[in-house]
């Protein structure tokens, strides 16, 4: 089964609509989606304010969501980052949300891995918890070792 029919396709739609194409439903893809496939994404992005729910067509939002080389949720939430004067804490866990996890489980390790990881949560949000993950490991000069005895991946 190709790639396009078993994806989530809100990217696609949005690329597709921010170079004028305007029924995506007719595109002439090699290899078409199922309709309803479009339809949820259309949807999703309505839910995102980058469609206009009445035409189906960009709104200003989209626009600028469409310059971002990211998933439409990550990147309506650097946009909504910014509008609310966090966008520096926002772009920080979208990077880390964008790599594998940042926490390594050594076999053997995993408790003392575990105890460990407990330390850094933050009940509220995951990605609150990603946020503070980084927060200290900058407050540790972004260690190397830092980031090996709190069982953290320094490269992501």
């Amino acid at each position: 089964v190709p790639e396009i029919q078993r994806t989530h396709l809100s990217h696609v739609v949005l690329l597709l609509k921010s170079i004028g194409v305007d029924d995506i439903l007719r595109f002439p893809f090699l290899d078409a989606p199922p309709a309803s496939n479009v339809v949820q994404a259309m949807l999703s992005l309505c839910s995102l304010s980058a469609l206009d729910p009445e035409r189906g067509s960009l709104t200003s939002i989209g626009k600028l969501m469409a310059s971002f080389p990211l998933d439409p949720p990550l990147a309506a939430l650097v946009i909504a980052g910014d509008r609310l004067k966090c966008a520096s804490e926002v772009i920080t866990i979208v990077a880390m949300l964008s790599v594998p996890s940042v926490f390594i489980r050594p076999r053997g390790r995993e408790k003392e891995s575990d105890a460990t990881r407990e330390k850094f949560m933050v009940p509220e949000s995951d990605h609150l918890t990603l946020l503070h993950i980084f927060e200290r490991w900058c407050a540790a000069g972004r260690s190397v070792q830092w980031s090996s005895a709190h069982f953290i991946n320094c490269k992501s």
